[in-house]
This record gives structure tokens, sequence and C-alpha cells, in this order.
């Protein structure tokens, strides 16, 4: 994983948070923190109960979220998010069995990856539910699982950035109230971007990378 993309993520998260502890006390601030968790395989096997060998699609996602909001009224507030996701993903070719039963794979591509995310966000309220609106106003990704898809100097290890103009989130969710000034939070989260650079270069032939992921997140929203 790209420790420069670590490196910002977690100096993005602490100042955010440093940030926000300062202003809460004079403020009507909330302050969120979530987790997003999925993981998915297949496999094969010439029947169940078998030694389980290479498993032909493997993936899985941690994430982190952090946001301060400042709310104008009972139905609006705006404020910043920053997001980092660690994951990997890697899917194969079934290419038969070895002497010991085991599945083996053929035309692997894949690896880990490291995404962060920092933008304004805006959410509306109708009593305990939400719909929020993100921009990434930085994103950055790094990614081992493509090779494939190179700058236009050829860099195909360097961390890609989105194209500004394709950076957007979509989120709905709700609150649950489980003590005075805090809730669990639930929301599902679409983000649509498009990378158009990597390791500060135009990607070749100057193609867009477009990337849309939809994921469950489950946190802790509090209301000082």
């Amino acid at each position: 994983m790209n420790k420069e993309v670590i490196m910002k993520s977690v100096l993005v998260f602490i100042s955010l948070l440093a940030i926000v502890t300062t202003m809460q006390a004079q403020t009507p601030f909330s302050i969120d923190g979530g987790l997003v968790i999925s993981h998915f395989q297949q496999q094969v096997k010439q029947e169940v109960g078998d030694p389980r060998g290479e498993r032909i699609v493997y993936e899985y996602e941690l994430g982190i979220l952090i946001s301060g909001k400042y709310f104008f009224t009972d139905y609006f507030s705006a404020g910043v998010y920053a997001r980092t996701d660690f994951g990997k993903r890697e899917a194969a070719l079934f290419g038969g069995f070895d002497s010991e039963g085991k599945t083996i794979v053929t035309n692997e591509l894949g690896g880990s990856y490291t995404e962060f995310w920092f933008g304004p966000s805006i959410s509306f309220y109708l009593r305990q539910l939400f719909a929020e609106f993100g921009y990434g106003l930085v994103g950055i990704r790094s990614d081992d699982g493509r090779p494939d898809i190179p700058s236009n100097a050829g860099d195909a290890s360097g961390s890609f950035t989105t194209n500004p103009s394709i950076a957007w989130l979509i989120a709905f969710g709700g609150n649950i109230p489980i003590a005075d000034q805090l809730n669990i939070m639930l929301k599902l989260e679409y983000r649509l971007r498009y990378y158009d650079e990597r390791g500060g270069n135009p990607l070749v032939s100057d193609i867009d990378h477009g990337t849309q992921s939809i994921s469950p997140l489950i946190g802790i929203s509090w209301n000082p």
C-alpha cells in the first residue's frame, strides 16, 4: 500500500478531529465516525468439504470515515469529511485441480489498494432520516492491481488521482438514538469517480479510469 496515501489520510483525520473538537463547545456541531466492512469470495471444489485451493475471486475492504457537520437548521447541515479505504481484489480463471485435489487458477489479476477521499458535504434531514451529498475535493488511489493502466509517462505503479469534475458521493441513511446526544448511524453510500492521472501525469492515451461503488456504513453520530 502507498505510504504517502496512508500518511495523508492520518494527518487529515487528526486535523479534522482537532478542528471539530475545538469548535463543538460553541456551535451546533455533529461529529460522525463510521466503518465499512465487506468481504466476498468464490471457490471451486470437486466436492463440498474438500481442501480449499486457490480462490477464483477474493475481495475484502475496510473503510474508515470521520466527518464534522454544522447544523444551520434542524433540516440542513454542511461540513467536511475524510474517508480512507483499505482492501484487496483478486480474480482468476479456474485452472483445474492439483495432485491433492486443490483448486489451481490461471490469469490472476488483482492486488491491494488504498483510497483516500476528502471534501465538503451537505445533508438534509427528515426526523431521523437523512440524505447526504458530497464532493471528492481530494481523491487519491494507490492500486497494485492495475498495472495495465499506466500514465502517458509509462508509470504503472504511481497513485491515481480523480478527475476534478467527476468525484461525487450520494448517501441515504438514518440515525437511531441510543443515549442523550448519541446515535447509531446507518447509511448506504454510492460513489462515482473517474481517475485521469497517475503519478501526476495523464493516463495513457488520455483515457479515464472509472469506478463506481455502493457501500453500507455503520457508525456513531455525536451531537454535543
